[in-house]
């Protein structure tokens, strides 16, 4: 069966809210820019640790984007600034935690380099939960269109073809507490995550390696050889 891709979603700062796009390339470690930067904690018993919305969801609320070849971030008050140490130790600030910044190209992922979220087993969960379920709470790369739920389960260990690149899924994404949070007001609704635990083995989505770079865009086609 045979999809399209609906939305393109990069990620420049991790656990940042990002943007979407209409194409981007793929790289061998992800999305071009994709998490390549990252907020590290200087607290006493976490030093060295990424800083995440695991951590703090306040993370969710600034909002980073490419622009020019530089991280632009769009803060909670609605200002647009540059990612640099002023900003860091801002956000520093208002999290109340000594952080800096890293660039973390190479390491920038979970697992794998890409990920992706089928929009219909979303649809199927927001059932099975009894609430409306916005997709961004998985925080996905591509988000993509006509298959059935769950369909996704069973490209483990096949190829994706998606514009001009190839992909590999290798497993599922097992959640964390992070879905709970609603992406616009980080409003936490934690049966969320147990009723994806009692009927996905807490599962959303697959990651993905890349067996070979290219571009893709809204709209192409995508699914297994």
């Amino acid at each position: 069966m045979v999809g399209t891709v609906a939305e393109i979603w990069r990620y420049p700062v991790k656990s940042m809210t990002g943007e979407r796009l209409d194409s981007c390339r793929i790289e061998s470690t992800g999305l071009e820019a994709d998490r390549r930067w990252a907020l590290v904690d200087g607290t006493a018993n976490r030093a060295g640790k990424l800083f995440t919305a695991t951590e703090d969801k306040q993370l969710m609320t600034y909002r980073a984007r490419l622009q020019g070849g530089r991280v632009e971030v769009v803060t909670p008050e609605g200002d647009a600034r540059q990612l640099d140490g002023e900003l860091v130790a801002a956000i520093a600030q208002a999290t109340r935690r000594p952080l800096t910044l890293r660039d973390i190209a190479g390491a920038n992922f979970d697992d794998s380099p890409v990920l992706i979220v089928n929009m219909a087993s979303v649809a199927a969960f927001a059932l099975e939960a009894g609430v409306a379920v916005d997709r961004r709470r998985f925080r996905a790369n591509l988000y993509v269109d006509g298959f059935e739920p769950e369909e996704e389960a069973r490209w483990i260990g096949r190829r994706l073809r998606v514009g001009s690149a190839e992909l590999e899924v290798v497993k599922p994404c097992e959640r964390c507490v992070v879905i709970t949070h609603d992406p616009d007001t980080t409003e936490t609704s934690p049966a969320l995550l147990r009723v994806l635990t009692k009927t996905s083995d807490a599962n959303m989505g697959v990651y993905c390696r890349v067996l070979r770079p290219g571009v893709v865009a809204v709209g192409d086609l995508i699914g297994p050889e």
